[in-house]
């Protein structure tokens, strides 16, 4: 398997039922090859075709590959939020982007 991606809510509340978040995920060593912008772009069909108005994207703040890639789909940087992760005992910020989808 070269990568996966999958959409999903992006809270439970009721008043959010439009907006969906997506997570999308490439192998070490498969990068650079347009896995990623496939599977977005599926995810952003799907996610338009379905009718939801918004498309967020929480990415890891240093990670500017996937940064890039959702910036070339047309998302914005709406905000990051310090130290709300952790991974290998360090703190990580987490950057907040949008795509309006309607």
């Amino acid at each position: 398997m070269a990568g996966f991606a999958v959409y999903g809510p992006w809270r439970e509340l009721e008043g959010y039922r439009h907006t969906v978040e997506n997570s999308v995920y490439v192998r070490e060593g498969r990068h650079g090859l347009g896995i990623g912008s496939a599977l977005l772009a599926t995810l952003v069909t799907a996610a338009r075709e379905t009718g939801h108005h918004v498309m967020i994207a929480g990415i890891e703040a240093e990670n500017t590959a996937s940064i890039r890639l959702h910036e070339r789909f047309g998302f914005q940087h709406v905000g990051t939020v310090p130290e709300v992760g952790t991974k290998f005992g360090r703190w990580l910020d987490l950057t907040l982007m949008r795509l309006p989808l309607a």
